[in-house]
C-alpha cells in the first residue's frame, strides 16, 4: 500500500517548517492533493521531487502547463527545456509553436510582435536561451520584469547551465 504523508511529516523528512511545505504545494513546486482543507502528498511524490532538480513555479497553472509543454517537447536539451519552462509561464499559450523536440523560433517572434512589458520580456530571454544568436539586452529585460517575471527567468537560467 503506497503511504501518504500529512506537510509535517514531510517538512519533518527535510527538516524545513510546516509553513514552507504547504506553501510548496500551494505553489504547484511540490506535487500534492488536496482533500477538504489538508494537503497530503504521496511518498512516490515526494521522492520525485527529493531526486530531481526542484523547480520554481510562479503557481499551478504555471506548473500544469511546463509540464504538458514538455511532455511534447520530450527532450531533456537544456536550452529547450529552459525555454519552455519561461514559455510555460506566459498567459497567452504558445503550445502550437512547440513539436518533438523542436521550437519554432520565427513563428513565435511573430505571434509575439506587438506584446509589451513583462511577457516581451520573458520571450526575448527565452529566446536567447534557445538560440545565443537571439538578441535580447540583459539590462533591458530585466528592467521590464516584475518580482514573478525575475524568478522565473533566474529558474530558467538555472535550467539552462
Amino acid at each position: 500500500m503506497k503511504k501518504v504523508l500529512t506537510p509535517e511529516e514531510v517538512a519533518g523528512i527535510l527538516g524545513l517548517s510546516r509553513r514552507t511545505i504547504v506553501g510548496w504545494l500551494e505553489c504547484g513546486k511540490l506535487s500534492g492533493v488536496k482533500l477538504g482543507n489538508r494537503w497530503r502528498v504521496k511518498e512516490e511524490d515526494l521522492e520525485k521531487f527529493i531526486n530531481e532538480p526542484n523547480m520554481y513555479f510562479a503557481d499551478y497553472t504555471h506548473h500544469r502547463r511546463f509540464i504538458q509543454m514538455q511532455s511534447v517537447l520530450n527532450s531533456t536539451e537544456r536550452e529547450l527545456v529552459a525555454c519552455v519552462y519561461i514559455l510555460s509561464y506566459l498567459s497567452k499559450p504558445l503550445d502550437r509553436f512547440i513539436a518533438e523536440g523542436s521550437i519554432d523560433i520565427q513563428g513565435i517572434k511573430q505571434a509575439v510582435r506587438l506584446w509589451g512589458g513583462v511577457e516581451s520580456a520573458l520571450v526575448e530571454a527565452a529566446l536567447n536561451l534557445l538560440d545565443p544568436t537571439e538578441p535580447a539586452d540583459i539590462h533591458d529585460v530585466f528592467s521590464r520584469l516584475d518580482h514573478k517575471g525575475i524568478e522565473v527567468l533566474m529558474q530558467a537560467l538555472r535550467l539552462r547551465w
